[in-house]
C-alpha cells in the first residue's frame, strides 16, 4: 500500500473516532447534568417549594393572629374563655391544617432531602405536630371548656419557627442557585 493512501485513511479514521468520542463524552455530561437537574427540579417542586410556601403561609397567618389577638397563653394572666375559644378555632382551622400538610410533605417526599439524615428542624416540626394531635382531639370532646394552658399547648413546646425558616430558606435558595447553574451549563454544552 502506498503512503498517500494509508495516511489519509488513518487520519480519516482518527478524526471520526475522535469526533465520536467527543460527542459521546458531551452527551454523557449532558445526561448526567440532566439527571441532576431533574432531581433538583423534583426537590423544588415536591419537597422544598411546597414546604417553604406552607411554612411562609403559617408564619404570616401566625403574625396576623398575634397582631390581632396578642399572646393568649401567659404565666401572668390566664386566658379568658373567649381567648381560649379563639385559640382553638385558629389552631383547628388554620395552623394545624397547615402544619399537617407540612408534615405530610416531609413524610411523603423524604427521599428528596438534600441531606443523608432527617434535618433537626424537620424532626422538631413532626414532633410538634404529633404532640398537638391529642390536644386537638380533646377539644372535640363534648363539654370541653377548659382555659388551662396545658389543655391548649403542645408538650413539645413552641413551634420551631426560626430553625425551620432558616433551614427551608437556605435549602430552597441553594437549590434554586444550583438549578440556574445547571441550566446555564446545559445551554452552553448544547450549543452547536
Amino acid at each position: 500500500m502506498q503512503l498517500s493512501v494509508v495516511v489519509p485513511l488513518v487520519v480519516t479514521v482518527f478524526v471520526a473516532a475522535f469526533g465520536y468520542g467527543a460527542t459521546y463524552l458531551t452527551n454523557l455530561r449532558l445526561a448526567r447534568r440532566k439527571d441532576h437537574l431533574d432531581r433538583i427540579n423534583r426537590q423544588l417542586s415536591e419537597l422544598y417549594g411546597p414546604l417553604y410556601a406552607q411554612s411562609e403561609a403559617a408564619d404570616r397567618a401566625w403574625r396576623k393572629f398575634a397582631a390581632r389577638y396578642g399572646t393568649v397563653w401567659t404565666v401572668s394572666a390566664p386566658a379568658t374563655t373567649e381567648q381560649a375559644a379563639t385559640w382553638r378555632l385558629w389552631m383547628s382551622t388554620v395552623f394545624m391544617p397547615l402544619n399537617r400538610r407540612m408534615v405530610e410533605t416531609v413524610v411523603s417526599h423524604a427521599d428528596l432531602l438534600r441531606e443523608d439524615t432527617m434535618p433537626e428542624p424537620l424532626k422538631e416540626l413532626c414532633a410538634h405536630v404529633a404532640c398537638y394531635e391529642p390536644i386537638v382531639a380533646r377539644w372535640e370532646e363534648d363539654g370541653f371548656d377548659s382555659v388551662q394552658v396545658d389543655d391548649h399547648v403542645s408538650i413539645a413546646g413552641n413551634f420551631p419557627r426560626a430553625e425551620l425558616d432558616a433551614y427551608l430558606r437556605s435549602s430552597f435558595e441553594a437549590l434554586k442557585l444550583e438549578q440556574a447553574r445547571l441550566l446555564a451549563q446545559m445551554q452552553r454544552l448544547s450549543r452547536p
